[in-house]
């Protein structure tokens, strides 16, 4: 059992330990802040109350880049508010949900974290843990956010569950290089038979070119069955969205894309974290990645000569089943003594244009349109980056809901895909076995 798996089952139980403990000391509303000016009863006028001094905690993840480009914005941002310090915690990405479930349940979360789109259903929707940020819109400019985006892909059940920190969408990152040695036309139009058809032939060409790295659940298996199905991996009332046989056809493909080489073999490429720091990629022996663009920076600086394509998507697909979502939705701990300073701070960081110049595409490209536009403009930002949002904005499948990125369910599935992939099951087995596994976890599920 993996180390995420564990976290996850125990969340529940974890959670309501530290609700009862840590939210108590919180403040859920909007407390008192400094700079207030008016008249007392009598009509005497007072002076303009200096701010009170304040403390927050940003927590997040992410690659030195992005470290760098907060840790200016913050002394921005400090330097023209004096009042307020902001002390910055800042890591990978291993091991930060688990270490955030834990502060959260012992009352010690920061006041402003990112999250991820598949820790949303547990942290801000099923805990509850985190500020709706609609109760705090006399401190964040929500006119500067397409309201449409905002209630397409940041809002659960009526609530504003934190902040884009930008426009995220999946795409087919590919290495020019390889595609004009092995003589792939770039406007390819990619679906499931195609790729096998080129993989195939690259592969037979050279024993050492696979067409393509590692799958895993959210690039792969949940796209794939949703446009054959059109619905939600997981439905609302908690009923799968598939029928069985729908998710034999996605293992029986994934095993045939690893039989004929059209995909580097998994004892090779599990040796990795992820696809950008595999050899094999890095010396162009692997030819194209789906990814979402908030990492094509990274993939750039290992493989620079990168191109972008749609996602592949079948003609009779009944979903494109495109993934867009918002790039780290920034959120407010409830526990937080000071949710308006910090909602000014997270509304500064993601609308103002000096914050945009520093944090330029660390986050994808802004959700906020006029600041996008100015980036772009001036070239600083990606414009691989750029197109691929673009791309992925063409086409966009239906946003996933709360269910289906839950963190739990996600790990069944991943974990019965690499067994898959290490020929552990057959696809007609995994299929039976992940279908009554997600039943059974559904059911008991409040």
């Amino acid at each position: 059992m993996t180390q995420r798996k564990v976290w996850s089952s125990a969340l529940s139980a974890i959670l309501l330990t530290g609700l009862l403990a840590g939210c108590a000391g919180g403040n859920n509303t909007p407390a008192e802040s400094g700079g207030q000016s008016g008249a007392t009863g009598s009509g005497t006028e007072v002076k303009e109350e200096a701010p009170k001094d304040v403390t927050l905690r940003f927590s997040w993840w992410g690659s030195e880049v992005r470290h760098k480009a907060l840790l200016e914005a913050i002394d921005l941002y400090t330097e023209n508010n004096p009042h307020v310090t902001i002390e910055p915690e800042y890591g990978g990405f291993d091991g930060y949900y688990q270490k955030l479930v834990t502060q959260f349940a012992g009352g010690t979360a920061p006041d402003l974290t990112p999250l991820s789109v598949d820790w949303i259903d547990e942290l801000a929707v099923k805990s509850d843990l985190v500020v709706d940020l609609y109760t705090l819109k006399d401190y964040i400019d929500l006119d500067a956010f397409d309201p449409a985006f905002l209630e397409r892909y940041a809002v659960f059940g009526g609530k504003l569950a934190g902040l884009p920190m930008g426009v995220n969408g999946m795409v087919n990152l590919y290495n020019k290089d390889f595609f004009a040695k092995y003589d792939i036309p770039e406007d390819t139009k990619w679906d499931w038979q195609t790729i096998h058809e080129i993989g195939k032939r690259v592969h037979e060409q050279d024993p050492n070119a696979y067409l393509l790295g590692m799958f895993d659940y959210r690039t792969f298996l949940q796209p794939f069955v949703n446009q054959q199905t059109g619905n939600q991996w997981i439905q609302d009332d908690k009923t799968l969205g598939f029928e069985v046989d729908s998710l034999e056809a996605a293992f029986a493909y994934y095993q045939q894309l690893l039989d004929d080489g059209v995909m580097q073999p998994v004892a090779e490429s599990s040796l990795y974290k992820d696809l950008a720091e595999n050899l094999q990629w890095q010396q162009g022996n692997i030819g194209m990645m789906f990814t979402l663009a908030s990492t094509i920076a990274k993939v750039k600086s290992y493989t620079p000569n990168l191109g972008v394509s749609m996602y592949p998507v079948p003609t009779d697909a009944k979903t494109s089943a495109v993934l867009v979502n918002p790039s780290n939705p920034l959120a407010i701990s409830k526990a937080s003594k000071h949710p308006e300073e910090a909602a000014k701070f997270a509304s500064w960081l993601l609308t103002s244009p000096e914050a945009a110049a520093i944090l330029k595409d660390v986050y994808s490209v802004p959700v906020v349109t006029a600041n996008a536009d100015k980036l772009v403009a001036d070239g600083a930002i990606d414009p691989t980056v750029n197109e691929a949002v673009q791309v992925a904005l063409e086409n966009p499948g239906d946003p996933v809901n709360a269910l289906s990125n839950n963190q739990e369910l996600n790990q069944i599935a991943q974990d019965i895909l690499e067994r898959v992939a290490f020929k552990q099951l057959s696809a007609a087995d995994a299929a039976a076995e992940l279908t009554a596994r997600l039943g059974e976890k559904l059911s008991s599920m409040p």
